[in-house]
């Protein structure tokens, strides 16, 4: 008996062994792979298994989900499908980790409060909306919200809960202070009244105390302690959104000088502070995740189950370290100077193996041009020449990963949020010599395994400063500097609200149908938020909030790594702020 043929039978036995039947072709197809890929035969037989194991656990999951695949039998698209998987190096894997998603293509997470439930809904919405969809948009913003509050424990009907929350048509015939959640909105010049699902109210901040390190603006969702009195609610204190568990964890460090406070919000503020100074009391991605369900937050339509995420853990562990993104903001490429500094740039990386991906955010001109007579055609050679410098280094050209993200003032239709990516008219020199160059939407997401990042350009610190309404507290802390406080502030506001633009439609244009886009629930891993205000890092509540700077201030940049360091199946980001000298 030849050599090839007792191998045939013995492939056939070990797979009948394990419940399996190969079919003729699929026979062949494996001896030609175990052959040629591993001719000793210790390999050859750990490769054999490592199939086996893979078939096995395919066809499980074929199971689980109820797709129809034979039971049992091993076809030769199999085969090729699990060789090809299990062929792939720590480059392929870390490529099919990387996903883009555009602002108008981002499917919407909603709320029903009347059965309580979550919907991701993935249906396409054109940007012009009827008046509905303005009422839908403020809607979702508060029942989400609105939902996050009413599962914390001090909340709880029935469950120890000792505060309610009132509705505003409540309000009518009660007297006594009481908790409300609503939007403050502006309904006539200069008056501001508190909205929720039943009603509105006119606010009365004269003697209001704030409890909350973040800004306050017209269109934020606040959670207020006042008195209705005539018709108009007069706030006493107005804090910030208690979206996490606290009351039973922070009750065992009262004292007597806590306990003698009389109010029910000095109460609630003073155990936030007094468990660690200063820290946001917040719900954190993955007990959002936990509440809403891992399928309803698949925003990427990647990872819908249990055993999905575990495998994609699995393989972040093992190949996401070589993970990194270089990311700056303000690339003004008709400045000479800069080129020369994106060329040093370039120069620096071109031997890193496997490539950084590039995150380029504008603005990307130091004034708006497109408007001018000439302005298209500066444009286009203001891309062309930073193509120029890019195919200096033919393995960054071939093989990098470029995103841009634009900015306020780059060509295309600006002034309102979400805005689309720069046209293809101004960057087609570009792509064309730029093979893996990606032109996105302002805000987008993308997906590192699984890491979910959301980029976003925009001056948040000028304009929430600008439309404020009570002037968040200031630190205590002498060393930190203004500017950075008023960072903290406008990080703590965006994610607070669960939003990256919770100011007034008149200061920052939203389309209706997409604000989804700009939603911040659940937390992302990294919101970069590109703005005009000096670097920083902060960590709130395991999300990084990170900011590179104006690269034309002083040619900063930052470097992260999603998977930067592992510890016990746990993985920590890292943040490396650089500068080209």
């Amino acid at each position: 008996m030849s050599s090839t043929a007792s191998t045939r039978k013995r492939l056939a036995r070990i797979f009948k062994s394990r419940g399996l039947t190969l079919q003729s072709t699929a026979l062949d197809a494996l001896l030609n792979v175990l052959s040629r890929e591993h001719p000793s035969h210790n390999n050859a037989d750990d490769a054999l298994f490592a199939i086996i194991d893979e078939i096995k656990l395919r066809m499980e999951d074929a199971v689980s989900v109820g797709a129809s695949r034979s039971q049992g039998v091993v076809t030769v698209s199999l085969l090729e499908e699990v060789v090809a998987n299990l062929s792939r190096n720590g480059r392929d894997v870390a490529e099919e980790a990387l996903q883009l998603l555009q602002a108008y293509s981002m499917p919407r997470l909603d709320y029903d409060p009347m059965r309580r439930t979550f919907d991701l809904v993935r249906e396409p919405k054109s940007l012009v909306g009827e008046a509905i969809d303005k009422v839908s948009m403020f809607a979702q913003r508060y029942s989400l919200i609105h939902q996050r509050i009413l599962r914390q424990d001090i909340f709880q009907k029935g469950g120890g809960g000792t505060h309610v929350l009132t509705p505003v048509k409540s309000l009518l015939g009660r007297s006594g202070r009481k908790f409300l959640l609503g939007m403050i909105v502006q309904v006539e010049e200069g008056k501001y009244y508190l909205e929720d699902h039943t009603g509105q109210v006119p606010l009365d901040f004269s003697q209001a105390s704030l409890l909350t390190d973040g800004f306050v603006t017209e269109n934020c969702i606040v959670l207020v302690e006042g008195e209705a009195v005539d018709g108009v609610l007069h706030v006493h204190h107005l804090g910030e959104l208690i979206c996490g568990s606290f009351l039973e964890e922070r009750l065992i460090i009262l004292d007597d000088a806590l306990i003698s406070i009389t109010t029910s919000m000095e109460i609630l503020y003073n155990l936030r502070f007094r468990h660690v100074a200063g820290s946001p009391i917040v719900e954190n991605r993955s007990s959002a995740i936990q509440a809403i369900g891992l399928q309803n937050t698949d925003i990427f339509n990647s990872i819908n189950s249990l055993s999905e995420l575990e495998k994609e853990r699995q393989q972040e562990i093992k190949h996401g370290q070589d993970g990194m993104f270089v990311v700056l903001s303000d690339v003004h490429l008709d400045n000479p100077a800069v080129l020369d500094k994106l060329e040093i740039m370039m120069e620096g990386y071109s031997d890193f193996t496997p490539l950084p991906i590039f995150i380029f955010m504008g603005n990307f001109t130091s004034k708006p041009l497109s408007a001018s007579s000439d302005g298209g055609k500066a444009v286009m050679s203001y891309f062309e020449d930073l193509a120029g410098i890019i195919c200096k280094y033919p393995k960054i050209a071939k093989e990098g990963r470029f995103v841009f993200v634009p900015g306020p003032n780059d060509p295309g239709i600006t002034g309102v949020l979400p805005r689309g990516p720069i046209p293809n008219y101004f960057t087609g020199a570009l792509r064309a010599k730029v093979k893996h160059a990606f032109f996105a939407s302002n805000p987008c997401r993308m997906r590192f395994f699984t890491k979910e990042l959301v980029f976003f350009r925009d001056d948040l610190v000028s304009k929430m400063r600008r439309h404020t309404l009570l002037q968040p507290r200031q630190e205590e802390e002498a060393s930190t500097s203004m500017q950075r406080q008023l960072s903290r502030h406008a990080i703590k506001t965006v994610l607070d609200q669960s939003h990256l633009s919770p100011l007034p439609l008149s200061a920052s244009p939203i389309y209706w149908q997409h604000d989804h886009a700009l939603r911040l629930y659940p937390f992302p891993d990294a919101i970069i938020l590109g703005d005009r205000v000096d670097q920083y890092y902060e960590n709130y509540e395991e999300c990084d909030a990170i900011n590179p700077g104006p690269f034309t201030a002083g040619y900063n940049f930052v470097v992260y790594r999603p998977i930067g360091e592992i510890r016990k199946s746990e993985t920590k980001s890292e943040v490396e702020f650089s500068q080209i000298e």
